[in-house]
Parts: C-alpha cells; sequence; structure tokens
C-alpha cells in the first residue's frame, strides 16, 4: 500500500504518530480559549453583584411584600401626609414641599410587643415607604454582623 507524496496523514496515538497543527491554528484556539475564560469571569462578576443588590421598593405593594418578609412577627406602619403650612413636629426635617411622615413598628415574637418604633421622612409616600424598607434592611445586615461577631466570640466592642 503506497501513499501518494502530497497526501496528508494523520494517525493515531495507538499507531505513534502525529501530525503538528500549523502555528495561526494554536494561536486561535489559545485566544478563543482566553475569550471564553472572560467572558465566564465577567459573568460571575456580574451575578454576584446582581444577588448582592437588593431591588429598591418602588411602591406599596413592594413595600407590603418586603416588611413581611423583614418582619416574620408583624409589623405596622401609619403614614400622615401634612399639607402645605401645617404645623408639622419639631423633630421634622426642614423642608420646601409638604411633608411626609411615616411611623412604623415591628413586632416581636411576643405578641402585642413593640420590637423596634422609627419616624422616618420623606416628600413622597413611595420615598417614605422606601426608606422604610431601606432601614429595616440595615437593622438586618447590622443584626447578622452582630451575630457573625457572637459566633467568632470576638464581642469586646460590645462591651
Amino acid at each position: 500500500m503506497s501513499v501518494p507524496a502530497g497526501a496528508l496523514v494523520i494517525a493515531s496515538g495507538v499507531q505513534g504518530g502525529h501530525a503538528p497543527a500549523p502555528a495561526y491554528e494554536t494561536l486561535v484556539i489559545v485566544l478563543l480559549i482566553a475569550v471564553m475564560a472572560a467572558a465566564v469571569a465577567l459573568i460571575f462578576l456580574y451575578l454576584r453583584r446582581r444577588h448582592r443588590r437588593q431591588e429598591p421598593v418602588d411602591d406599596q405593594w413592594r413595600a407590603l411584600a418586603v416588611m413581611g418578609e423583614l418582619c416574620p412577627h408583624g409589623w405596622q406602619a401609619q403614614i400622615t401626609l401634612y399639607g402645605w403650612g401645617a404645623p408639622v413636629p419639631d423633630d421634622a426635617p426642614p423642608s420646601r414641599v409638604p411633608l411626609v411622615e411615616l411611623e412604623w413598628k415591628q413586632f416581636d415574637e411576643e405578641p402585642g410587643k413593640v420590637a423596634v418604633e422609627r419616624r422616618v421622612w420623606a416628600p413622597t409616600i413611595d420615598a417614605a415607604l422606601r426608606n422604610m424598607v431601606d432601614d429595616r434592611r440595615t437593622d438586618v445586615t447590622l443584626e447578622q454582623i452582630e451575630q457573625a461577631a457572637a459566633q467568632d466570640d470576638d464581642v469586646s466592642w460590645n462591651d
């Protein structure tokens, strides 16, 4: 059996031979691997960052749902709208627009016992709801930090 002189022979490893790939093909393969690795890294960073970012509250129904998750034993809110020229409490922030006051309470495991009571001010109802949810999310984050510190027996900062 004879092989023509110009024929390309690719042999398997079993036969003991191999055909070297041209340098440009190797370069193309290496570049494709680098591009895919960079794409995977970017996707990973995006998903990780997206997971940490919490969606802002933009309406009363979303606020209701989020506060229900953040306050497992219940919560209550009262909104007070102040019109132009209406007397506002002394602790109200200065504002050029009518203010919205939102007082909210988080209840404890014990029925009727208030664990947290806060007041937030904003120029609109939506902003007041957003401030309330952000306030509670901050509390949850601080609680998680305290629990992590307590587990590490590093509570000297708490004294």
